[in-house]
């Protein structure tokens, strides 16, 4: 005959209690980590308005009083071209990024995430026009000199298309939180608004009015993306990760063992 000792016996119930209480512990450190996660997002929007507010403040001037051509080639022989499109390279990436990881964590309302994902689309796909336009200083002395130019021109023939439809995703996306928001924080979808229909509608204006300096309405775009960036990540929607009704109902069941564990009962 085998005799068990006694605290062989009650092993199993004092193991299954220290099983969850570490597993109760556990969600704090958790929680810590989700919240980091959720909120990786806010950091890129950060980071892309600064980078887009130092590229914006670096760029060279235009004055619209020669030819489209002879305005690009006296911009990109300026030295500071490559830095300040440089930056508004990182500040697209980071854009762009931003919105798809807000798209990941689905912190946003419902009703918002398919503008939001188009936002991601769009600009995701602008990047493509901001490395052309980048690189378009190497077409520097084509343009003067009157030679091909095809990075320049693909810049153009890209910002064409490439402008609007980022600027009417903004513009969309801006709509659509602007009846989610709480009314305090419902000027930020206006300028989202206002951001989107400045570079949606600024390409062709200046191809229309060729003679119509039109720098104020780039810089203006500019500086109402980079604050919409900035005021979206510190003060835009919370993530819901600790809210949803499956994370609740594992708090809910996680305590419920822990209580009967302690109690002595034995777990279902």
């Amino acid at each position: 005959m085998i005799t068990l000792h006694p605290l062989t016996a009650i092993a199993p119930s004092h193991l299954y209690q220290h099983q969850h209480r570490r597993h109760l512990a556990r969600p704090r450190k958790d929680t810590n980590m989700n919240q980091l996660t959720n909120n990786v997002w806010r950091l890129a929007l950060v980071a892309s308005g600064i980078t887009l507010a130092i590229g914006g403040s670096m760029h060279p001037e235009s004055d619209a009083r020669e030819p489209l051509r002879e305005e690009l080639a006296e911009m990109t022989s300026d030295p500071d071209w490559w830095l300040s499109h440089g930056f508004v390279v990182i500040s697209t990436v980071l854009l762009a990024a931003g919105l798809w990881l807000a798209v990941r964590r689905q912190g946003w309302p419902e009703r918002v995430g398919r503008p939001l994902r188009l936002a991601a689309i769009a600009v995701s796909a602008y990047i493509v026009e901001a490395v052309f336009h980048f690189g378009a200083g190497v077409d520097s002395d084509a343009l003067r000199d009157g030679d091909a130019a095809p990075v320049a021109f693909a810049h153009i023939g890209l910002s064409m298309l490439l402008y609007p439809l980022m600027g009417a995703a903004i513009a969309l996306l801006g709509a659509r939180t602007f009846g989610a928001f709480t009314p305090l924080r419902k000027p930020i979808a206006l300028i989202a608004v206002a951001a989107g229909l400045a570079q949606a509608t600024v390409i062709p204006l200046t191809l229309a009015l060729p003679n119509t300096e039109l720098s104020p309405v780039f810089a203006g775009s500019a500086v109402l993306l980079a604050l919409w960036s900035v005021l979206t990540a510190f003060a835009g929607f919370g993530t819901q990760a600790m809210n949803s009704p499956s994370t609740a109902s594992e708090v809910r069941i996680t305590t419920h063992h822990v209580d009967t564990a302690t109690s002595g009962a034995a777990p279902r």
